[in-house]
């Protein structure tokens, strides 16, 4: 991790970059073992299924994914993606947990940063390139530690594959879409959704 959720040394890292002090209200990411842009291109995926309210190139950022969840247990949040080389998802888009909503990028080509994913867990719909700047007080309210969020809620059983669904009794039927849990491949999981 390159920097953490309100990372006590990034104020002064920004200031010395040339930019204005701030706080950090997500995590800035690199794939373990790469180092500049080892990772530049990496797949980026979806830390739980929900829709995609926001797929687009902004200054600074690069191309931001924002997904709006709604899960039992859980509530309604909002992860976002930055820094992102491309996305692979359009606005409107049902994503499930580990599936690719883009790359791992540099930012804005005008001023690029080394290859990371900036990755933020939000409690509030707050705007895609919101910047809290110095707030510490508007973070604590409306962001959310992302490690600390993965390690508190991941679940194995959470992570599906998109596939499509054929039943054979006695026939063959087509279902159309559906979800396969990827933890379990010893068990036959399928829930059948809508899409």
């Amino acid at each position: 991790m390159d920097a953490a959720f309100l990372d006590s040394a990034y104020p002064r890292w920004r200031q010395n970059a040339g930019l204005t002090p701030a706080e950090h209200p997500g995590a800035d990411l690199n794939v373990q073992g790469t180092s500049g842009d080892g990772d530049l291109g990496y797949p980026v995926v979806a830390v739980a299924e929900g829709r995609v309210v926001h797929a687009r190139a902004h200054k600074v950022w690069g191309q931001i994914v924002l997904l709006e969840h709604d899960l039992p247990g859980l509530g309604r949040f909002w992860t976002q993606y930055a820094h992102l080389l491309f996305a692979v998802v359009r606005e409107g888009d049902w994503v499930m947990a580990g599936e690719p909503v883009g790359s791992i990028g540099k930012g804005d080509p005008v001023r690029p940063f080394l290859a990371h994913l900036h990755w933020e867990v939000r409690r509030s719909p707050i705007p895609p390139d919101a910047w809290p700047g110095t707030n510490r007080a508007y973070i604590q309210e409306h962001y959310l530690d992302p490690v600390a969020f993965v390690r508190q809620n991941y679940s194995p059983a959470r992570r599906y594959y998109r596939a499509g669904v054929v039943l054979f009794n006695p026939t063959r039927q087509e279902l159309g879409p559906g979800v396969v849990n990827l933890e379990r491949p010893d068990q036959a999981q399928v829930a059948l959704r809508r899409l």
